[in-house]
């Protein structure tokens, strides 16, 4: 199995009709958001070669252009929604426009380091690795190639993974690591599942985890990445896949390519002293012998690896990328349009008919390491157009190639990793309630740096008549603890702020709870707060809450940064999703006999990407119900039109339903008719009664 490219025949073609990509809404984090550590720009010193002529300035302004457009063409939120992918639109790699684990892979490199310019960067990022954990083959490593709405593999036999997605995988997660904290575990025990089947004994990469011993493909030897390993898997002797990889190419250029360096799309007897070019049509419909859609990539990695590590201990790459540049600049007589996909390993083009971006884009960071200013100057420019209409393959190319030419694609092997820290938030942050009752909140704790360590919560400040107890008594920070504070009738009235601590090795932090105790207001009515659960804080038991979708998920979700909770780390989302969607949250509750008043408040959120400033194709409605089911009244009802900056707190009366049991229901539809989506947000509920 190998990972999907462009066929010869279908080198440009056209973008395919397939689900909407662009997403306003982010997906629910599995991991607390933390500050980047490494935000982006990082300006870089590479060791060997040049740099672009254009400014330090508009290289970062040309990166973040071209961030902006790849995110909003290809980074999908789906399938689940906890889920993001990388969409192969334009390319045909996959059914309806699905990802690939190339593709994927790709993403979790872009994504880190665009952290800081992009504020979702660790949402995506952690949506982009649960579709990966959500599709593993039997070996541990992602299915190689997914259908873009089910999600579900598709290609023919047993699922199984292509090395390069799993090598960028594991690449990411080392970027996600150094830039948030808190993705050790997971990246050793990702790259411990790719040195047991992906590498083979001698040490050489093989195409795919269920594939024979005896090829590979150059396009997996990205030499930067098994450095970074090997500097961060010590339990593991990439340091051998690195020399034997070398060797490796070393041995292929000197029989097949002595001038131009070049390497063959596959390479067979990759087991021996002698490898060799795979037969035409070896894995792929295209000549495999020769370099292709595959081996494009050789002079970007070799470029990148001799950037980022210099001449001597990336001589393999080093003296690859030189003779690479010069080659494909001979070729293309110094005009990156005419690098072309398909070149023999003598330096001649084999089809001059068929021509992507991507080929002298991936020249790029090997024109750097060369050292040519003239020809890295024109592989610059191009990267700034689209002549042939790329889709998904050539603009993701792009995008990473930028990155390494403008200077910002930094090394997390370099530098030690961030101490551990976290932080402690309760929600929500206060509560009134009548002596003898009791109130519940959510104590949340977050990775800030590092990885999780064990967290206990501890309160102080509780007045006479006062006791907080927390369940589980301990948490892995970036978990959550029920905390519930429980008064005697003996307790007095007042405000009384309480602290509560967690403890960890790393040291210890503190939030404050604002407890009112009251007493009650006689003439048959005790002033209350009557919902359940009021600002969703109880995870993910919603209840008393119940909420349903017609997407299959519940509209109770944690926060985003894109779409952040008006406290605490809970709310309650409705629609968003890009399609046609019903959402609805409901809680039935009886107000007593005998209350004077009764107020139901809650805070909300609107943003829309629907352009029109009179249709509805969005609406949210605020209704009562009685216990049969029927509506008794439509408090408010709003629209994409009442869109909003951030949380507006509304209010309306249920006097009229005093002594009655009836169900409050928020319900949000959206049609998708217009093209545009709109997110409802609410938080901090309240039916306060007196």
């Amino acid at each position: 199995m190998h990972s999907p490219l462009k066929p010869l025949a279908a080198a440009v073609s056209g973008a395919l009709v397939g689900l909407s990509l662009t997403v306003l809404a982010a997906a629910p984090a599995a991991h607390a958001a933390a500050t980047p550590a490494m935000p982006f720009p990082q300006h870089q010193t590479y060791k060997v070669g040049v740099m672009p002529s254009a400014s330090q300035a508009s290289r970062d302004a040309a990166v973040e252009k071209q961030y902006n457009s790849w995110k909003s063409s290809y980074l999908v939120h789906g399938c689940a929604s906890n889920e993001y992918y990388v969409s192969t639109k334009g390319d045909g790699d996959a059914t309806n426009n699905g990802p690939v684990s190339e593709s994927q892979g790709y993403g979790m490199n872009i994504v880190p380091l665009m952290a800081g310019y992009d504020a979702d960067a660790q949402t995506e990022f952690n949506g982009l690795w649960q579709l990966v954990k959500d599709h593993k083959d039997q070996w541990g490593l992602m299915q190689w190639q997914l259908d873009g709405k089910s999600c579900k593999y598709y290609s023919s036999g047993t699922p199984d993974a292509a090395t390069d997605g799993d090598l960028d995988i594991g690449y990411g997660l080392i970027l996600a690591d150094r830039q948030w904290g808190g993705y050790t575990a997971d990246a050793k025990a990702w790259l411990a599942s790719v040195y047991a089947h992906d590498v083979t004994s001698d040490g050489h990469l093989k195409c795919e985890d269920d594939g024979p011993s005896t090829d590979t493909r150059p396009s997996d030897h990205m030499l930067d990445h098994l450095r970074a390993f090997a500097a961060y898997d010590t339990a593991h002797d990439w340091a051998k896949v690195v020399s034997r990889t070398e060797a490796l190419d070393s041995a292929f250029t000197a029989s097949y390519s002595a001038t131009g360096g070049l390497l063959s799309d596959f390479v067979v007897n990759a087991d021996t002293s002698a490898p060799s070019p795979a037969p035409a049509n070896y894995q792929e419909d295209q000549p495999d012998n020769i370099v292709g859609y595959n081996s494009i990539r050789v002079p970007w990695h070799m470029g990148t690896d001799a950037l980022e590590n210099g001449g001597t201990v990336a001589a393999t790459a080093y003296g690859l990328a030189k003779k690479e540049s010069a080659c494909l600049k001979g070729e293309s007589g110094g005009n990156p349009q005419k690098v072309y996909p398909h070149t023999k390993l003598n330096c001649t083009a084999y089809s001059t008919t068929d021509q992507a971006e991507e080929a002298g884009d991936s020249v790029g960071p090997a024109a750097m390491a060369a050292g040519d200013q003239a020809w890295t100057d024109a592989i610059w420019n191009q990267l700034a157009t689209n002549p042939f209409g790329d889709g998904y393959y050539g603009e993701t190319i792009k995008t990473l190639v930028y990155l390494v030419m403008a200077g910002d694609y930094w090394n997390p092997a370099s530098g030690s990793a961030p101490a551990n820290d976290f932080s402690v938030s309760v929600s929500p942050g206060s509560a009134s309630v009548t002596a003898g009752q009791s109130a519940t909140a959510t104590v949340s704790t977050a990775v800030t740096s590092g990885s999780a360590e064990s967290v206990a919560p501890s309160a102080s400040g509780a007045p006479s008549g006062v006791s907080v107890g927390f369940s589980p008594a301990s948490v892995s920070s970036g978990g959550s603890s029920a905390m519930t504070v429980t008064t005697t009738s003996a307790a007095a009235s007042g405000s009384y702020p309480i602290t509560v601590t967690g403890s960890a090795a790393s040291g210890s932090h503190s939030a404050t709870y604002t407890l009112t105790v009251t007493t009650s207001s006689g003439g048959g009515c005790t002033a209350a707060q009557l919902l359940g659960n009021p600002g969703f804080e109880n995870g993910a038991t919603t209840a008393p809450w119940t909420g349903t979708s017609t997407l299959g998920f519940d509209p109770i979700t944690q926060s985003a940064s894109a779409e952040p909770a008006h406290s605490g780390g809970w709310e309650a989302w409705f629609n968003g999703n890009g399609t046609a969607d019903t959402d609805t949250v409901s809680q039935t509750v009886t107000i007593p006999t005998g209350c004077a008043s009764a107020t139901l408040t809650y805070w909300q959120h609107i943003d829309t990407t629907e352009t029109t400033s009179t249709a509805t194709p969005d609406t949210f409605k605020v209704q009562v119900l009685n216990s049969g089911g029927t509506v008794l009244a439509t408090l408010a009802a709003f629209s994409n039109l009442n869109k909003n900056t951030g949380y507006a707190q509304q209010s309306f009366s249920l006097t009229p339903y005093v002594g009655q049991t009836v169900t409050l229901r928020f319900t949000g539809a959206e049609t998708d008719a217009n093209g545009g989506t709109t997110d409802f947000v609410i938080d901090d509920t309240a039916l306060n009664v007196s």
